[in-house]
């Protein structure tokens, strides 16, 4: 048995009510869990603390597409978490349903074009829908469920991190309740937050998604019930949670894939900046995950040869440690770690750039490179000129750069405060 939650926008649509209910019905006959909100949310609604926890903990997702789930903003957030957990190692299991005679084209052009390679439920062409056999369809995908919740995935890792600094508070639940206020969690749930058993998880679940002025609202409250190591483990836990959690994902291969020739390009001026995106996307994962930064501004004639050279020797000593041609071989458990190298070059990428890059990855097919691009990203000309591009959005402003560089700033120095040292 297992939590199934279900993604929808199903509230006004007749049919798609009704696939809802088979599934449903026909989960619990298997005796697993549905997870389901049927009051339907509106657009501007902050996110709701029960289906942030859902989404966190669930062993499989049912995603039911009709128009308006293509044009749900919540349903887009949904899918974005599964199929993070999904991009980190989860063994999630998502079904996306397709309805309303919708194709894969409409998916990939609502923005949900990650749910592609996945095999979707839909009623078979030329016939009738029907909502029974549709049902019929997707719980068939639940004879056996893998126990997701319980995995070793960066995320899961991460939560149960959080979760175990956040016990220190445990002793005094009002200050749990205060935290959980400051994240803007509902009175309703409060007694989640509070609970003798999963309280601590359910808190820890909401700072996947707070908007960061209120995650350091939350920290101002615990702090002064916890030890100095937990404050500095937990505030550097929160670090990046700034990062917009779609901009997250999209730093990270396709689920079960190695990345092939991937580039990102990041509109940020600092090294810092780059590695917080990274930082978010892998859940500050101690282990799986590289990231190092170089930055080299050729002054010769031969711009991109002078780039690949630099480059190919920063990855085979960075990352490897072979500072001579006679130490360059790879070790054997190279596909079992992703490596990122960030290249910042305080000047927007151009053409030569991008060939540069081509060259360093026809190398090192495995590397992730994140380039840094100052605020404005680079054009269709330039951008194209990449084998393999994914621009990280929603796009930064300077100012957001600024605001997170100070807020970095202020968590690491909370310890220090609360002592009054500075």
């Amino acid at each position: 048995m297992g939590d199934v939650f279900i993604s929808h926008s199903a509230r006004g649509d007749a049919f798609a009510m009704a696939v809802l209910e088979k599934i449903e019905e026909g989960l619990r006959g298997k005796t697993h869990t549905p997870l389901v909100d049927q009051s339907g949310i509106e657009p501007g609604d902050e996110w709701r603390p029960q289906l942030v926890d859902w989404l966190a903990r669930c062993d499989a997702a049912v995603v039911l597409l009709n128009e308006a789930a293509l044009h749900s903003s919540w349903v887009r957030r949904e899918v974005n978490i599964l199929m993070w957990r999904r991009a980190l190692g989860a063994p999630l299991l998502v079904v996306p349903v397709l309805l309303d005679g919708l194709t894969t084209g409409a998916v990939k052009q609502a923005g949900l074009e990650e749910l592609r390679p996945i095999q979707f439920a839909r009623t078979a062409q030329g016939t009738e829908p029907d909502a029974k056999i549709l049902a019929d369809k997707v719980l068939g995908r639940f004879a056996k469920l893998p126990k997701a919740a319980v995995g070793t995935d960066p995320m899961s890792v991460w939560l149960g991190r959080l979760a175990l600094y956040l016990s220190e508070a445990h002793r005094q639940p009002g200050v749990l309740a205060e935290a959980a206020r400051a994240l803007k969690v509902e009175s309703e749930f409060l007694a989640h937050v509070t609970a003798q058993h999963g309280g601590c998880l359910f808190l820890a679940h909401q700072f996947l998604v707070a908007p960061p002025e209120r995650m350091e609202k939350a920290l101002d409250v615990l702090a002064p019930s916890l030890q100095d190591q937990t404050i500095r483990r937990l505030t550097s836990a929160l670090n990046a949670t700034w990062v917009d959690e779609e901009a997250a994902r999209r730093a990270l291969p396709a689920p079960g894939r190695q990345p092939q020739e991937m580039t990102l390009l990041l509109n940020a001026f600092s090294n810092s900046t780059a590695e917080q995106y990274i930082r978010r996307a892998t859940c500050n994962a101690i282990h799986g995950f590289e990231t190092k930064t170089i930055g080299s501004l050729p002054t010769g004639e031969d711009r991109v040869g002078e780039r690949i050279r630099t480059w190919e020797d920063a990855v085979w000593k960075e990352f490897f440690d072979a500072d001579s041609q006679e130490e360059r071989m790879f070790p054997n458990d190279l596909d079992t770690r992703t490596h990122y190298l960030v290249i910042n070059e305080l000047c927007p990428p151009d053409a030569e750039f991008a060939e540069a890059v081509n060259l360093l990855h026809r190398a090192f097919s495995w590397l992730i490179v994140l380039v840094t691009t100052g605020t404005a990203p680079p054009d269709d000309q330039v951008r194209n000129a990449f084998k393999n591009a994914v621009l990280l959005e929603p796009l930064l402003t300077a100012e957001d750069e600024k605001t997170a560089a100070l807020r970095s700033k202020r968590l690491r120095q909370l310890p220090d405060r609360l002592a009054g040292l500075c």
